[in-house]
Formats: structure tokens, sequence, C-alpha cells
């Protein structure tokens, strides 16, 4: 679970993370490198991997905790699709599909 928290959280806030940062936690969550194959790449030790990982994934959960985007999002489309399609005008669904695609973005 936590590969799949550190993807989600890292599409919605890495660009927020050092590039260095965000690089590397793509590397192991992501690719499945371990600290010694990250640690290889970059000329540092794997304690500096793991630091940088760890410090990395601790700003990811604060930005979400500050920012709460996620549960936003998943508020918003549960909110749409709650919505009654039938009977609605073209431009309402159009609408609702638009609001889709920006979220899945």
């Amino acid at each position: 679970m936590k590969f799949f928290e550190i993807a989600t959280l890292r599409s919605y806030y890495g660009a927020l993370l050092t590039e260095k940062q965000n690089d590397m936690l793509k590397m192991h969550y992501d690719e499945d490198l371990s600290l010694a194959e990250i640690a290889d790449i970059y000329g540092v030790s794997r304690q500096a991997v793991a630091d940088s990982l760890a410090k990395g994934e601790k700003s990811l959960r604060e930005y979400d905790a500050k920012l709460n985007l996620i549960n936003k999002d998943k508020s918003i489309l549960k909110a749409i699709e709650g919505v009654e399609t039938e009977g609605q005008s073209q431009d309402v669904l159009d609408a609702i599909a638009q609001i889709k695609r920006i979220l899945e973005d």
C-alpha cells in the first residue's frame, strides 16, 4: 500500500519537492530500484538515499495534510457521479465530462 500511497502523493505534490527527491522517489517506488542502485546512480551512500526518501515522503505527507487535494478531488468526483444525468441538457453533460477530465489529469 505504501508504494501506491507515495505514487499518488507524488503525482499531486511531486513538483513541490526538489528534483533529486522527486527522482529518487520515482526510482524507488515507481521503478522499484533498491537504495544501493539509486546510490550508485547518484554517487552517494545508501544512507543518503534513505534520508532523501524519508525527507521526500515526509514532505509529501505534510503537503497533503495542509492542502488535502486528494480528498477534495475524491469528493468532487463523488458529487459529480451523484448528479442525475438523465434529463440534463447537453451543456450540463459536457460540463460534467470536462470536470472529470480536469480531475483525472
